[in-house]
């Protein structure tokens, strides 16, 4: 039994690292956005937006929506063994095959980071938000089987 847990343990990946291992992928589509263009575009937003984005550090963004099948599923897979110890699950959705789930690493009462994961048949996409998010800046609601946030869309 011992053995089993140290294999899984051994098994699992960091975020970084799960970034790393697909970035790679044919057809996949990493990006990151530094501190400075998510501030300018609170600029721009409107008051609710304008304030969360100043609680941004960074986005980064994998999206695998372009990659076979299998890249897809073992992106699915490498989620389950994700090494999520540091991590708190927040939102857990589960409809017709598509799978949302939401994670926070938390510090005093704050989200310093927000890993999203969204997968289903022809999706595969991974965010990895940094910063000083509160509770509240993660405001939802669940309408009709859709996520609403507070500004209605």
């Amino acid at each position: 039994m011992i053995l089993i847990l140290g294999f899984q343990l051994g098994q699992a990946q960091t975020v970084s690292a799960l970034f790393e291992e697909f970035r790679g992928e044919e057809n996949a589509t990493c990006v990151k956005v530094p501190w400075l263009p998510i501030r300018l575009l609170g600029l721009l937003a409107d008051d609710d937006a304008g304030q969360v984005t100043k609680r941004i550090s960074s986005i980064r963004v994998l999206e695998l929506s372009d990659c076979s099948s299998e890249v897809k599923e073992r992106m699915a897979s490498k989620l389950q063994t994700l090494n999520m110890q540091d991590y708190e699950p927040l939102l857990v959705v589960k409809e017709d095959g598509s799978h949302v789930r939401m994670w926070g690493k938390m510090k005093k009462g704050a989200i310093k980071e927000l890993l999203i994961g969204i997968n289903d048949d022809s999706d595969a996409i991974l965010c990895h938000i940094k910063g000083n998010l509160r509770m509240e800046d993660l405001n939802f609601s669940m309408k009709d089987n859709n996520i609403t946030l507070p500004s209605g869309k």
